[in-house]
């Protein structure tokens, strides 16, 4: 038990770090802008099925962020399902985007449940993937993230959001 208190106590200290804030109660306020495009406004720490740790933001207008913790309880990346246009960095609505931002031989990806796929794997990080579409307005989606080295896949729960 002690050693999942240390991970857990881990894993958010650098949630702390990553998002510029402390966390209260499960949930920190803005991410830092420059690693996240200001996509993340507000994330709740949740321990996946798959093994791995992952923060997610799920907001109003639809969109949902996963921040991919790895080994050591280091952030590595994001998986992102962005319903509407963000003007910066420039990332259209409807995209599914995968950011890769630590150098650590893995790879993160974003996959909704219809097989849409945006993935880091085969690139250098920092890197980031956009993947556009186009969805009816409204409509329901999942999204999940992956983390991946080789054929080794480990992927957090799906998250609902929409278009």
């Amino acid at each position: 038990m002690g050693s999942i208190r240390k991970r857990t106590g881990a894993v958010l200290g650098t949630a702390a770090l990553f998002a510029g804030a402390a966390l209260t109660a499960g949930t920190a306020n803005a991410a830092d802008t420059a690693d996240t495009g200001d996509l993340t406004p507000e994330v709740a720490f949740e321990a996946s099925a798959a093994g791995f740790s992952s923060l997610s933001s799920m907001e109003a207008d639809g969109s949902v962020t996963i921040n991919v913790v790895g080994p050591g309880g280091r952030v590595v990346g994001y998986a992102r399902w962005n319903a509407d246009p963000q003007p910066a960095p420039n990332i259209p609505g409807d995209a599914l985007i995968a950011k890769d931002t630590y150098a650590d031989g893995y790879a993160v990806e974003a996959e909704l449940e219809d097989g849409r796929l945006a993935s880091t794997k085969g690139h250098r990080s920092p890197y980031m993937k956009i993947v556009p579409g186009d969805l009816r307005e409204g409509t329901p989606i999942k999204v999940r993230a992956c983390f991946v080295r080789g054929d080794s896949r480990q992927c957090s729960q799906w998250y609902n959001g929409h278009a």
